[in-house]
C-alpha cells in the first residue's frame, strides 16, 4: 500500500494503544511518521522500530501537549528531520475516570486542557505550513463518550470529547476552503493496555449492549483514520466517524 508515500504525519500520545496503531496504519501506507510521547520512551521507541521495519521513517518526538512551546519545538523538530507536515493525528489524552461528586475544579481543568486544549495547540502549530501549501489532513480522536455520556458520569472526559467534536466542524468549515481537510473519529469500547487485558464488570455489561459482542482493537481504529489521511477521502469534511461496533444503533 502505496497511497501515503511521501507523506510525513506527526501522531501525539502514540507510544501506545490507539495512537501507536494509527502509526503503524499509515506507515503501512508509505508514511514517514513522528512518534510523539512525553513519559514512555521504550514503547515509542518500539513503535518506532516497527515502522522502520515497514521501509518507513520514524522519528521520535518528546513533547508535552500541554504546552505550546513544546509543540512548537516539536514541529520544527519533527520538520527539520522529516519534512513539512502533511497529517496530523489529535489523538493524545487521559480519563482518569472519576464521577462528578469526586472532580475537583483543577481535575476538571486538567482534563480539558489535556484532552480538548492540546487539539488546538498541535493544530495551531502546523496550520500555518499546510495552509500556505494548500493542503494537509488533521484528524481528531474524540469518543464514544463525547456522543452518549460516559459510563461513570465521567463528565471531564465527555465535555472535552464533545468538544473536540465541535472543534472538529468548525475547523473544518474554516480550513477546507484553503486545501486543509478535518475531520474525526470517535471509537467506541476499545481493548487498549490500560485495561491491562482484563474486562472489568462494568465495562462485560456494556459490551453486551454492542451488537458485535465485542470490543474494537486499536488497529481498527488505525484503519480508519488512515483511510481518512488518505487520496479515498478528498470529499470527506467535517464529519465524525463513529467506529463503535454498532452500540449508536443498539
Amino acid at each position: 500500500m502505496t497511497e501515503l508515500n511521501g507523506k510525513v504525519a506527526l501522531v501525539t500520545g502514540a507510544s501506545q494503544g490507539i495512537g501507536a496503531a494509527i502509526a503503524k496504519s499509515l506507515a503501512k501506507r508509505g508514511a514517514d511518521v513522528a512518534v510523539n510521547y512525553l513519559r514512555s520512551e521504550d514503547l515509542a521507541q518500539g513503535v518506532a522500530e516497527e515502522i522502520r521495519a515497514l521501509g518507513q521513517q520514524a522519528h521520535l518526538s518528546k513533547a508535552d501537549v500541554m504546552d505550546f512551546q513544546s509543540i512548537q519545538d516539536m514541529v520544527v523538530e519533527i520538520e527539520d528531520e522529516l519534512g513539512p507536515i502533511d497529517i496530523l493525528v489529535n489523538n493524545a489524552g487521559n480519563n482518569p475516570i472519576r464521577n462528578i461528586l469526586e472532580i475537583e475544579e483543577d481535575d476538571w481543568d486538567w482534563v480539558l486542557n489535556l484532552n480538548l486544549k492540546s487539539y488546538f495547540r498541535c493544530s495551531k502549530a502546523v496550520l500555518p505550513g499546510m495552509l500556505a501549501r494548500k493542503e494537509g489532513r488533521i484528524i481528531n480522536i474524540t469518543s464514544i463518550s463525547g456522543q452518549r455520556g460516559g459510563f461513570s458520569c465521567d463528565v471531564d472526559y465527555s465535555a472535552a470529547k464533545a468538544g473536540i467534536n465541535g472543534f472538529t466542524r468548525a475547523l473544518a468549515r474554516w480550513a477546507a476552503p484553503q486545501g486543509v481537510l478535518v475531520n474525526a473519529v470517535a471509537p467506541g469500547y476499545i481493548e487498549t493496555q490500560m485495561q491491562g487485558g482484563e474486562v472489568f464488570p462494568t465495562l462485560a455489561r456494556l459490551i453486551e449492549t454492542i451488537p458485535l459482542k465485542r470490543q474494537g482493537t486499536p488497529e481498527e481504529i488505525g484503519e480508519v483514520v488512515a483511510f481518512l489521511a488518505g487520496p479515498g477521502a478528498t470529499y470527506i469534511v467535517g464529519e465524525v466517524i463513529t467506529v463503535n461496533g454498532g452500540v449508536h444503533i443498539a
